[in-house]
């Protein structure tokens, strides 16, 4: 009887979410619990996640160490309540979209007509994560939470001044030691419209549980980083609007990440500026044999020398924006309860973002890039974080 009363609940809510233009999906994200700290979780050998559905946000991220300790790797806040306070954008550790990144001059040319969106950036001049309220600033509905996968879905029509009316659905899959993210978008009317999405998920293999001799937490500068597809970089402004050129990452540079591993701590020195700020740089990925899966050669290699954990990103998208936190940019932010107690020092994460190559939508000389999608497209991406242990006989070692 009670699954009875929850169902006709759930289909009468979902006949007013439909009659007033939302998600048919939403009142389904009630028949899903969550625990405590309002969270969905879903779990395999050696991982455990859990999520939010403010943004689609990963709040939590639990894998063995080499010592066979479960940490928490990723930032996060400790109850889901939270996240609709804070101020950034997207959400911390939510997805992007409709667009990642900046579409330059709040606008784009389709058909010969310029196309405008809404602007937050740049005293209005450009479009910053898809607006204000991008997919990263939404609510998200549930239609499935099983022990392994999680399903996430958003309807989008005319959010932020983008045409049209998108659906996205965006699925976390957990297997041994290993997260996978697919995700994809439906344009159903024209006209349509840019797409551009990224996950964002702020790293520290540590658990931030290792301090400093001075107590506070550790940063992941002694870690090792290696992109082994990034031989080049885009060029930004000093608005940090994509200018369309891309840079050499010549090796034996600060930017040379794909001749070996580097550690971070070295790789800043070079850049005084970023180390006493933050490392943001967006490397274009080379993925090098096109008969070849994209999904077969990891485009970045984290390592850390104390967790003996090390953490392999996999994408079939062509860009990889790779930032450290920053008190200046992201504001402060307290640990969870799972981590301890302090603050997130600067540089005390990192950043993996996916996407297509940022304001392709406004770079037609990039004549392969596809950056408008239509009633006849499906827009899909991939990526994977896979974690491996250095030492001892917990998880799949290297």
């Amino acid at each position: 009887m009670v699954e009875l009363r929850k169902l006709t609940a759930g289909v009468l809510a979902t006949a007013k979410a439909v009659w007033k233009g939302g998600s048919p999906f939403t009142a389904l994200t009630a028949l899903w619990p969550v625990n405590d700290e309002g969270k969905y979780t879903i779990e395999s050998e050696g991982i455990k996640i859990a999520f939010t559905n403010h943004g689609a946000a990963v709040t939590n991220l639990w894998v063995k160490d080499k010592n066979g300790d479960k940490i928490d790797v990723v930032l996060g806040l400790d109850h889901a309540d939270m996240y609709p306070d804070t101020q950034s954008n997207p959400y911390l550790n939510g997805i992007i979209g409709r667009y990642a990144g900046y579409i330059s001059g709040a606008g784009y040319e389709a058909d010969g007509i310029i196309q405008r969106v809404w602007a937050n950036a740049n005293s209005g001049l450009a479009t910053f994560n898809g607006g204000s309220k991008g997919w990263g600033r939404l609510d998200w509905a549930v239609p499935s939470n099983e022990k392994d996968s999680i399903t996430f879905v958003m309807f989008d029509k005319g959010k932020n001044g983008f045409p049209g009316l998108f659906v996205g659905c965006l699925t976390h899959t957990v297997t041994p030691y290993e997260w996978h993210i697919g995700y994809g978008v439906t344009p159903l009317l024209m006209p349509g419209g840019p797409i551009n999405m990224a996950q964002q998920a702020f790293f520290n293999l540590d658990g931030l549980r290792r301090t400093t001799k001075n107590g506070t937490v550790a940063s992941v500068l002694d870690y090792t980083l290696h992109l082994p597809l990034s031989g080049m970089r885009f060029d930004f402004d000093e608005l940090g609007i994509p200018t369309g050129n891309l840079l050499s990452n010549r090796r034996g540079t600060e930017h040379d990440l794909w001749s070996g591993p580097k550690m971070i701590r070295d790789m800043l020195s070079k850049n005084p500026d970023a180390m006493e700020s933050a490392y943001d740089q967006t490397f274009a990925i080379a993925h090098k044999y096109a008969d070849i899966s994209r999904r077969d050669k990891p485009v970045a290699v984290l390592s850390s020398p104390y967790s003996g954990l090390t953490l392999e990103v996999y994408t079939d998208q062509d860009a990889l924006r790779v930032h450290t936190w920053s008190e200046e940019t992201n504001g402060p932010l307290n640990l969870k309860r799972s981590q301890g107690e302090g603050t997130v020092p600067r540089h005390g994460a990192i950043s993996f973002e996916q996407s297509e190559w940022p304001d392709a939508v406004n770079h037609p000389e990039w004549m392969h890039r596809k950056s408008l999608w239509g009633n006849l497209d499906i827009y899909t991406g991939y990526m994977a974080y896979k974690f491996k242990v250095d030492q001892g006989q917990i998880g799949p070692k290297k």
